[in-house]
């Protein structure tokens, strides 16, 4: 006995399948920003206390960026935040590996390159 599938039924099968196919290829995190030329992928990132955020560089459309707490390029050297982002921050290069920064405490940092005032973040954090 043959079974035909309609093809209503067919994509009622296969979506779903494309769908999970699709989840890591190509699409990032949500706590993941991207730096390429003088951008952030995103302007805000929320997480919950304890999260991290996920820092890449990619290689080939990346740039050196040093990423410290502060705004519109310049450090702020009272700011308190997760160590790696205080003084002067942390240097990243196109093509380093990725770098995470943990965020113990709640709360609203606001992040930026010093060599790319453009580059603005901020964190939100449950």
């Amino acid at each position: 006995m043959k079974t035909r599938i309609s093809g209503t039924m067919a994509a009622l099968v296969l979506i779903p399948l494309l769908a999970l196919a699709a989840c890591g290829q190509g699409a990032a995190a949500p706590n993941e920003v991207s730096m390429a030329g003088a951008d952030f992928s995103v302007s805000s990132v929320t997480i919950k206390a304890g999260q991290s955020v996920h820092f890449t560089d990619p290689a080939g459309v990346g740039a050196t960026h040093i990423v410290c707490l502060g705004t519109e390029g310049n450090c702020d050297s009272a700011a308190q935040g997760p160590q790696a982002l205080e003084g002067g921050g942390f240097t990243i290069n196109a093509g380093d590996p990725p770098k995470d920064i943990t965020f113990a405490t709640a709360g609203t940092y606001k992040i930026t390159c010093s060599l790319h005032p453009s580059m603005n973040l901020t964190v939100t954090v449950q």
